[in-house]
């Protein structure tokens, strides 16, 4: 899985507020509609940041109680063969 790079998000939020200083130090140089509209993105950049950061928290604890289950899983799985060979052998005279 690709993710989102956390490096480069900081480094475009920089520039972003280098965007806003120089905007407000330099009022009226830029368009309103333009001003507007890169903030904005902006915005929408950072707030899909934090979602894709909620998820992968949350992919991550998933991963973590996979793995945690499977392992459960598997010993509980070896454990039953384990009887049932027993079983088999004892009640059939039965190699596996």
């Amino acid at each position: 899985m690709q993710g989102i790079n956390s490096k480069e998000h900081r480094i475009l939020l920089a520039a972003f507020h280098k965007f806003e200083y120089m905007s407000k130090m330099a009022a009226e140089k830029i368009e309103e509609e333009e001003d507007a509209e890169t903030r904005k993105a902006m915005k929408e950049l950072d707030a899909l940041y934090d979602r894709f950061q909620v998820l992968f928290a949350e992919l991550e604890k998933c991963t973590r109680d996979y793995e945690i289950k499977k392992k459960s899983v598997r010993s509980m799985i070896s454990r039953s063969i384990r009887k049932l060979i027993q079983q088999c052998k004892s009640d059939n005279g039965i190699v596996l």
